[in-house]
């Protein structure tokens, strides 16, 4: 597993980003199937909560591309995100591991404002939201990404954590 240490969480800036509806993901996406689970968790409006699911639950294709944040709340209103858990497939695209640390301190250069406006606007709008970007790689010259998420509230109202997946778009070409 990548050491958050030994890399330089402020290499990238996005060469696009964008949301996105549900409707414009292929139809066979990770990110298709990871709505459908969270869906599935409880009937809507109600928002399902962490408690619904354990790992052994999620569809085996989609586990490796998930991430869980935390959502922390500011006296001032501001909202920060801890990650709590980083799936090996999107550790090893990325060549790090965020588990642990704030969106706020990993995200400094041009991606911290997109980033943590997209994690505000799934929270606020307590609704799932879906994203197309693309980004520069060490490796490779850019993964381009689609990505999902999508709201959990223990009391099924406030938004408490985040479930997301990111999944390089070639995943399923």
């Amino acid at each position: 597993m990548a050491r958050p240490e030994l890399y330089d969480f402020n290499r990238s800036t996005f060469l696009y980003a964008e949301r996105i509806s549900l409707e414009k993901l292929p139809d066979d996406s990770l990110v298709r199937q990871a709505h459908t689970f969270w869906r599935g968790l409880v009937e809507a409006p109600a928002l399902p909560a962490r408690s619904d699911f354990t790992p052994a639950d999620i569809p085996r294709p989609v586990l490796p591309w998930l991430f869980l944040m935390e959502v922390l709340r500011e006296p001032d209103g501001k909202l920060d995100y801890r990650y709590r858990l980083a799936g090996t497939s999107n550790v090893s695209v990325v060549s790090r591991d965020p588990t642990g640390r704030l969106a706020s301190e990993i995200f400094k250069n041009g991606d911290r404002a997109f980033m943590l406006k997209s994690f505000d606007a799934t929270v606020l709008e307590a609704e799932p939201t879906f994203w197309n970007a693309a980004v520069p790689h060490d490796r490779i010259e850019k993964i381009e990404l689609w990505r999902g998420l999508f709201p959990l509230a223990e009391d099924r109202k406030t938004v408490d954590t985040l479930l997301g997946i990111a999944v390089p778009q070639s995943t399923w070409r």
